[in-house]
């Protein structure tokens, strides 16, 4: 499966190194001569030299009969021309388009057929949708929700008092006493797939699968109580700010929004007369006594710096706060969060890549996560009648190494039912199947499930 992206920013290359872990025949079309040296020096990738809208650089790069063509340049009408020009002039499937314009959005222009554009992608509001999920589940952790299921996949960071510490998966699971899996363990930078024998250590981040009303009950025993988060300061009034504000606004919270241009304060205030506007500089620690911010429940820091976001969110919880969710991108920053006593990060370019990767892969998976900064994904596929596995007992299916099911949905006489399958389970025709895996395995996991 040949997949043609056009542009590598941090998007782009953050993609195309997932799809090339997993397998794929990838092609970078990149405009810039220095960054295409160096995504030929970093990826095993062909790269081609040149503007993704144009036809001959199109051509050069395989385009024609590939089964996706990917637009993520720096620029929304570069993305939209390139999709127009690939539609009219060659024959590929799918053609997805990075659009960050609310304005393109809002005036329906993208919905036009001529412009041959099957999905549109946009990095602040997949960002901002991650970030609503993570504060109506409590801002404990990373949340990750599946289709037509109460399914959720989530983070805890394991800390002195965690009752997962120096324990077993098999001694977690007697002590919790509820239904759940631990999917996979973030640990120095790696990405380790539990078996029922691994222990869990100081510092590690587990992702742990189970029904809503399970996790609300495994979070309290492990002493995550869901806090009531009321009162929530919000930093930085670009785009990501804007579309949480909006939210928390209309979930009934009391937001202290703060932006240091005044300018844009005034039209921030304008917008959003219920919200407090704060222009000030968040690196001047005075304001946080002087707005009283120490007294907030939740804080999200959404500026464009974002060393200032981490240090903020320390900051904050250092003061009191009881939960901060920055927003970053940085791989170091990633993996430094991770360590820290940061309740949950949101990743834009994570966020853009998972809702990506929805529509490039293949057959029937519903829902697709990339996680751990790109080195596992969590896929939700749906198991069709003539599915080799449909039938087979968990154990019977030849999983590839590094890969687990964590959790089944199945629907009987109306009812929906969610299961934590052990090895003796056995996959049914029209069960929702959630599995999680190593990035360079996810290739072998679709052949499994998908043919």
């Amino acid at each position: 499966m040949r997949i043609v992206i056009a542009g590598s920013g941090e998007v782009g290359f953050h993609l195309a190194e997932q799809l090339v872990v997993s397998h794929q025949d990838v092609v970078l079309i990149e405009k810039d001569p220095q960054r295409a040296k160096f995504v030929a020096d970093h990826l095993d990738c062909m790269v081609v030299q040149g503007e993704g809208s144009d036809p001959e650089t199109l051509a050069e790069a395989g385009v024609d009969g590939a089964n996706t063509f990917i637009a993520v340049s720096n620029l929304d009408e570069v993305n939209i021309v390139s999709c127009l020009v690939v539609a009219n002039e060659f024959k590929v499937k799918t053609k997805i388009a990075r659009v960050r314009s609310i304005q393109y959005r809002r005036s329906g222009i993208l919905n036009n057929v001529n412009l041959g554009i099957d999905y549109v992608v946009n990095p602040e509001i997949e960002a901002a949708r991650e970030i609503m999920n993570i504060i109506a589940h409590g801002a404990t952790g990373e949340v990750l929700l599946f289709d037509d299921t109460d399914i959720q996949l989530r983070s805890i960071l394991v800390d002195e008092k965690s009752l997962f510490r120096d324990k077993t998966l098999r001694e977690a699971r007697a002590v919790i006493q509820h239904n759940f899996i631990i999917a996979g363990i973030s640990r120095d930078e790696e990405v380790v797939i539990p078996y029922g024998d691994t222990k869990i250590i100081l510092g590690d981040r587990v992702y742990i699968v189970s029904s809503h009303d399970n996790m609300e009950k495994i979070f309290a025993r492990t002493g995550l109580v869901r806090q009531n988060l009321q009162n929530v300061v919000v930093v930085g009034g670009g785009k990501i700010g804007c579309y949480v504000t909006e939210f928390l606004l209309s979930s009934g919270r009391n937001v202290k929004l703060v932006e240091k241009d005044y300018q844009h304060c005034k039209y921030l205030a304008e917008h959003f007369p219920e919200a407090l506007v704060i222009n000030e500089d968040i690196s001047d620690d005075k304001i946080f006594e002087d707005e009283q911010l120490y007294l907030s429940d939740l804080l999200v820091t959404t500026t464009h710096d974002e060393a200032l976001n981490m240090l903020t969110a320390l900051y904050a919880k250092s003061l009191g706060i009881k939960r901060v969710v920055p927003v970053v991108n940085k791989s170091s920053y990633i993996n430094i969060a991770g360590k820290l006593k940061i309740d949950a990060i949101v990743s834009p370019k994570a966020s853009s890549v998972s809702a990506i990767l929805k529509y490039v892969r293949r057959g029937n998976i519903k829902r697709i996560y990339s996680i751990f900064d790109g080195k596992a994904e969590a896929i939700e596929f749906s198991i069709n009648p003539f599915s080799r596995i449909a039938g087979k007992m968990v154990k019977e299916m030849q999983l590839p190494n590094g890969t687990l099911v964590v959790a089944v949905n199945r629907t009987q006489d109306g009812v929906s039912k969610n299961y934590v399958p052990n090895g003796e389970f056995v996959i049914e025709a029209g069960d929702n199947v959630v599995t999680f895996a190593k990035a360079e395995q996810v290739d072998a996991l679709e052949e499994l499930f998908l043919s």
